[in-house]
């Protein structure tokens, strides 16, 4: 398995929330409206996961990881690779295929009372590589058919 980066405006309705009740123009839709929810579209079956703000903020600085330890270590390895620090994560398996996922985001209190804003920054999925494991899955489908016809008759 590999952990790929996916293009945050494919799989993202929104980036970031600002709670800033400013506007730049009289008629404009103050920030905290425009930039929710924040729905993620799954890149393997186009299952889609809403998120509060409150999801962002409960998962803003926790270690707890809701992925296997084996995918977990995956996704920590892609991301020391990358160099990415002082970031928080949100991770999750798709409900529908299953698919290891875990956003990346910046989450801190702003302004003059300390509204939770967040950034996301990266989305990594885990994929199968071609390769070593598509061998290895091989290689014991072939054993297992052999132990059938060994035991058969």
């Amino acid at each position: 398995m590999k952990a790929v980066s996916l293009n945050l405006k494919d799989f993202l309705t929104a980036t970031s929330y600002n709670p800033s009740p400013n506007r730049f123009r009289e008629g404009e839709t103050p920030f905290s409206e425009r930039n929710l929810p924040v729905e993620y579209k799954c890149e393997n079956c186009d299952y889609r996961i809403s998120f509060k703000t409150d999801d962002f903020r409960k998962h803003t600085n926790l270690t707890h990881t809701n992925l296997r330890l084996t995918d977990r270590k995956i996704i920590d390895k892609t991301i020391k690779k990358l160099k990415l620090k002082d970031n928080s994560f949100l991770d999750f398996y798709c409900p529908n295929c299953e698919q290891a996922t875990t956003i990346l985001f910046k989450g801190v209190p702003s302004g003059y009372w300390g509204i939770f804003e967040f950034e996301i920054y990266h989305i990594f999925v885990l994929k199968f590589q071609e390769g070593r494991e598509t061998i290895v899955s091989k290689l014991k489908k072939i054993k297992r058919e052999k132990d059938v016809k060994n035991t058969c008759c």
